[in-house]
């Protein structure tokens, strides 16, 4: 019989692979002893009294596997004889119930189905032979788990005296889609240097069913982990001692400080289910008050200045994107998770989990220190470091311009033209805060051309020559142009980027005209765009609705809001900043939705609360039924893509359109219709039906202010008696 001061030979304690070191650094301070670290476990000469503490303190241990054999054998029929002569009867009897776990290293060829089947037999005879009596086979919850390891032709006997896995506490009685095991989200927790005795103060921006905030919970309060399960393998073992695992138990409550000390720990999630799961979790676990929950987006992630400076901890589990269409995207919502800890928690400790090192990069910290872990099947980084801030270029870049241009040069009017333009725009830039900007827009006939200035790139559009101008003369004066703007604005080849702009149809409307894949993100009124200057007609962002996205953002908090023909959804990201209560977007275009989807993921928004529909806008009107508050719709002049039926043309379907959208529009909202078809005219019906203002003249930029209108923009709203 195994006593408490009586050593045994050996004890192995299992964990997940990659959990080694923090296992061993636990074990050891647990025990006062060293161990021996393995691939994914710890061995050690364990007393009965270690065995329950290990039981009921390991917060990072799966199995505790106590040797009860381990031998060599030749054949199935030696391995069966070598079982059949250890004392199974002095473990447990035969009343008790049975599981036999079998694994093996690579090296080893057996079949662990039929050995599963072998090391049953040989259990069974022993206690046929000895009572006429046999244990019976349960494999959901039996009293007595078994384990056995084959190396090779060698074979370890074990008999797990946890039971059920230790990540099992006994709180998790809600989850969300992809919940973290207890044991991993502990160890998290201690590579960020938790728990924290001078700032102990903890959030989780993204918490999910709140397994890391519920782990530091009980670590800082010094609650023992296995308090709360229902039962381990050892309850049922012959050589159990109650009293000795009664007292080790009530040490354990005289232990717990949760009511005692005064710690903050706060988790936010964008999912309401989520968030609802963590509550019920924190309920189980006994730590209501002790741990703060609320449904918050990442883009309402804030510290105040108080509590920011006396430090604190970041852990989280964002997703991973296992999809590996998710892979390119989810980028965007780790740089958004960087920027808002480096903008609220400079000196805080911070770790993630994550199956993509770029993801873990994109966190920017200060001397990371990676580790290679596995969450379940899945390999995994888990990264820690300090937070520290950072210049991600997001701000204004200076915009200087040069007199000195060659003045010899076939384009010095071009120059001139560009250099007075800038002039008139620098003060409104500056005082704006504007980051990109039309500087041109065809001002001289010669130089058919548009000149967008985005933050340091300029992307210059060349429009379609009339048929009577000779193609190479337009090729030389868009040559001339090109070298007047690298000597104007002192840029690099690289930095500029020309496209052809020409009328697209069907498909071609959404198709690559390059496949650079290099995307900028540029800020507007706090929102970050990310544009693409060379693979798409279009560059990400509309700049003559800049104004209209403002305003959107002005009127959008508490708001549920509509945005049809949605683009990249910046008016979306406006509104979602702003405090929409839910946003729709609906396009025809994956491509758009896909890039919808990074503008979302880089500002902290969640689809949770902003959804993206991919569908022909006309056909997803007819068939609505959600009302909204405020609407967005801008269509294009003309569209037969095979997406839809048919086909779009603005001047001749807007009626139905704006007909079917106002049907969306709560009593008392607003609807927003622009389009930048040149030869536009609003029917008349639609003003003795709606109350209806024409608003182009202020939803129109300043650097839109030359020339004809880039678009027409009206108010609609329903007439009183409608509402």
């Amino acid at each position: 019989m195994l006593n408490a001061n009586k050593q045994h030979s050996e004890l192995v304690v299992t964990c997940s692979g990659g959990l080694e070191t923090f296992l061993q650094s636990e074990i050891e301070a647990i025990t006062g002893q060293a161990v021996e670290r393995l691939v994914g476990a710890v061995k050690l000469q364990a007393s009965l009294e270690h065995i329950y503490l290990i039981c009921l303190w390991s917060r990072v241990a799966s199995r505790v596997l106590y040797t009860l054999a381990e031998f060599s054998y030749a054949s199935e029929a030696e391995y069966y004889d070598q079982l059949r002569t250890i004392p199974w009867h002095e473990h447990f009897n035969q009343e008790a119930t049975l599981a036999i776990g079998v694994s093996k290293d690579a090296k080893s060829s057996v079949n662990t189905q039929y050995m599963t089947y072998k090391t049953k037999d040989a259990v069974i005879d022993h206690f046929r032979d000895l009572f006429n009596q046999r244990p019976n086979i349960d494999l959901r919850d039996p009293d007595i788990r078994l384990q056995v390891h084959f190396n090779n032709d060698f074979a370890t006997v074990s008999l797990d005296l946890a039971g059920h896995p230790l990540h099992q506490r006994g709180y998790r009685v809600a989850q969300n889609e992809a919940p973290m095991k207890e044991t991993l989200a502990a160890a998290v927790l201690m590579s960020a240097g938790w728990p924290q005795q001078t700032a102990p103060q903890l959030i989780d921006p993204m918490c999910g069913s709140g397994t890391l905030l519920i782990e530091a919970a009980m670590m800082q309060a010094n609650m023992a982990p296995g308090l709360l399960r229902r039962g381990f393998g050892f309850s049922a073992w012959q050589q159990h001692n109650e009293s000795l695992w009664e007292a080790t138990i009530q040490a354990a409550i005289k232990q717990d400080l949760s009511e005692t000390i005064a710690f903050s720990i706060k988790g936010y999630d964008a999912d309401y289910a989520a968030v609802q799961a963590a509550a019920k979790n924190i309920r189980a676990a006994g730590l209501e008050g002790c741990i703060h929950v609320e449904r918050r987006e990442l883009a309402q992630f804030s510290v105040h200045a108080s509590a920011a400076e006396k430090g604190g901890t970041i852990v989280c589990n964002p997703p991973y994107g296992e999809r590996l269409d998710q892979n390119d995207q989810l980028i965007y919502l780790y740089r958004a998770l960087g920027r808002f800890t480096q903008n609220y928690c400079v000196g805080w400790n911070m770790a993630i989990i994550t199956n993509q090192i770029e993801y873990a990069d994109a966190l920017q910290l200060q001397e990371p220190i990676t580790q290679r872990v596995f969450n379940g099947p899945i390999k995994c980084f888990l990264r820690s470091g300090s937070v520290v801030s950072r210049n991600n270029g997001f701000l204004p870049m200076e915009f200087h311009y040069y007199n000195d241009f060659d003045a010899t040069l076939p384009a010095a009017d071009f120059a001139n033209r560009i250099i007075k333009n800038a002039k008139l725009l620098n003060k409104w830039r500056d005082r704006e805060g504007i980051c990109a900007l039309r500087l041109y827009d065809s001002d001289i006939p010669e130089y058919n051309v548009a000149v967008d200035w985005y933050n340091g790139h300029l992307l210059v559009s060349e429009y379609a020559a009339p048929n009577k101008v000779d193609p190479e003369k337009a090729r030389r004066r868009l040559e001339d142009a090109l070298k007047i703007l690298q000597q104007v604005f002192r840029v690099s080849e690289h930095k500029i980027h020309v496209k052809s702009r020409q009328r697209q149809k069907g498909a071609r409307q959404y198709s690559k005209i390059s496949d650079q894949k290099h995307f900028y993100a540029i800020n507007e009124a706090g929102a970050l765009a990310l544009v693409n200057l060379d693979d798409y007609l279009d560059s990400g962002i509309f700049l003559d609705h800049r104004p209209t996205r403002i305003r959107l953002q002005q009127l959008a908090k508490g708001k549920r809001f509509l945005n049809l023909y949605c683009y990249t959804a910046m008016a979306s990201v406006h509104a979602g900043l702003a405090g929409a209560k839910k946003t729709v977007s609906v396009d025809m275009s994956t491509t758009y939705l896909n890039w919808a989807r990074n503008n979302l993921y880089l500002n902290g928004l969640a689809e949770a609360n902003h959804e993206l529909i991919r569908s022909d806008c006309m056909s997803w009107l007819k068939t609505a039924h959600e009302q909204f508050d405020l609407i967005f719709v801008d269509p294009p002049t003309f569209s037969n893509s095979k997406r839809m039926q048919g086909h779009f043309d603005v001047q001749a379907s807007h009626v139905e359109l704006l007909d079917l959208a106002m049907k969306r529009l709560e009593p008392g909202g607003l609807l927003i219709f622009s389009n930048n078809f040149k030869r536009f005219k609003l029917d008349e019906e639609l003003l003795a039906r709606y109350e209806v203002t024409d608003i182009t003249k202020q939803s129109l930029p300043q650097d839109f202010g030359r020339g004809k209108p880039a678009h027409q923009c009206w108010e609609f709203r329903l007439n009183k008696r409608a509402e």
